[in-house]
């Protein structure tokens, strides 16, 4: 007897559902149109007058900085074939290539896909991009995105050596531009001289969106996403609300999606404001949930550990923080980790913006470093870790 999968059958509420996609970039950015011309004239004398250009994006989790990078260099590579200038753009998540060497495979591999991933040094890749700039005769934009985890972790020398390409030959005048994008102001993590190279003052911050935006984009996602007249009146308006908090549309369009899935779940023909509010009870914030799928046990161990010790308070500090993970480790029947790996590891969820550090200053004896968590209430953190690593 042949069984079917109902749940694979054409859905009658979603139409299209990979438009509720992270990755997916529209056509028309609501209430971005303004850092979208910000970037426009910025980069003109890219198009007209054979320039490089540098900038740095700025804002929260989800108020659209990758979306209209992305957005902007198709518009930049459209205006450059108008004006026979060619135009390429790589785009690096440094959250996944977060090291000097992977962030120029990535680049390399744009240019030549069967590029070996090892066995050539940092200033090799960077000779080798040379050389196909020259031979393609473009111009490259490159985009890393996250780059406080790149910075925090390897520095500044590669932004250098990209912004001074250039400089050292003159057949690559005008030949690359490159685009930072950040949570947070990232110009402290440079050095002088990457600073000399950087026009600082081309940065561009974008702020949270506000609920009127998030309803533009709700409504903009239900008409790319949705059947026609699926999506109940409110609903939109809805999830605008419960989004207004984080200012974030990345959650905005998880709830949606969510709400779409619910509907199904429960075998209705139309989504309803009461899926919208069975949806927020099941999807955390974006803010920190991706962030800590990608971490390991003992990540997971120490972030536990971090949050339970702020609960009462602004900062904790490292030996603390070592202590706590300890006993931790101990309750959960796991070997903790050496004082040296306790700390890279320390700085790599610092580099994921899970925990912020700084030097102790005036009233505390010592110098010792202090953790807190910034971006996400604690007792969030401790019921979701406490569910993935004590239940």
């Amino acid at each position: 007897m042949r069984t079917s999968l109902n749940a694979l059958k054409r859905s009658l509420i979603f139409k299209d559902q990979s438009k509720l996609s992270f990755d997916y970039v529209p056509d028309e950015l609501p209430g971005r149109e303004k850092e979208i011309d910000t970037l426009g004239r910025l980069f003109r004398p890219v198009v007209y007058d054979r320039m490089g250009q540098t900038s740095l994006i700025t804002g929260p989790v989800g108020s659209g900085k990758t979306a209209v990078v992305k957005r902007f260099c198709s518009l930049l590579v459209e205006a450059g074939m108008e004006n026979k200038r060619r135009i390429e753009y790589v785009h690096i998540n440094c959250r996944n290539r977060k090291s000097e060497s992977m962030v120029l495979l990535s680049i390399l591999t744009h240019f030549d896909q069967r590029f070996p991933d090892r066995g050539f040094s940092i200033p090799e890749m960077i000779e080798i991009l040379k050389k196909h700039l020259k031979k393609k005769e473009c111009h490259l934009v490159i985009v890393l995105d996250e780059a406080d985890v790149l910075l925090k972790r390897s520095g500044s020398d590669l932004v250098y050596s990209f912004t001074r390409i250039q400089e050292e030959d003159s057949d690559l005048l005008g030949a690359l531009s490159l685009i930072l994008i950040s949570q947070k102001s990232i110009i402290q993590l440079m050095d002088k001289a990457s600073l000399s190279t950087f026009k600082r003052t081309n940065i561009i911050e974008f702020g949270k969106y506000d609920r009127d935006v998030l309803q533009q984009i709700t409504d903009q996602r239900i008409d790319l996403a949705f059947h026609r007249n699926v999506v109940e009146d409110g609903v939109s308006e809805m999830i605008a609300s419960m989004s207004e908090e984080y200012g974030d549309a990345r959650f905005a369009i998880e709830l949606l999606e969510k709400a779409g899935m619910v509907a199904e779940e429960k075998g209705s023909d139309s989504v309803t404001p009461e899926h919208a509010r069975r949806a927020k009870s099941e999807v955390k914030p974006f803010v920190f949930e991706e962030t800590i799928h990608q971490l390991n046990v003992h990540e997971q161990i120490m972030l536990l550990a971090a949050s339970r010790l702020l609960k009462g308070t602004a900062y904790c500090s490292t030996g603390e923080l070592e202590n706590e993970y300890k006993a931790l480790c101990e309750q959960i029947n796991k070997k903790p980790l050496g004082h040296t790996q306790f700390w890279q590891y320390m700085k790599e969820m610092d580099a994921f913006g899970l925990i912020t550090t700084k030097r102790s200053g005036k009233g505390t004896v010592g110098n010792t470093t202090l953790i807190t968590i910034q971006d996400v209430p604690v007792m969030e953190l401790i019921d979701y870790l406490e569910d993935n690593l004590l239940s």
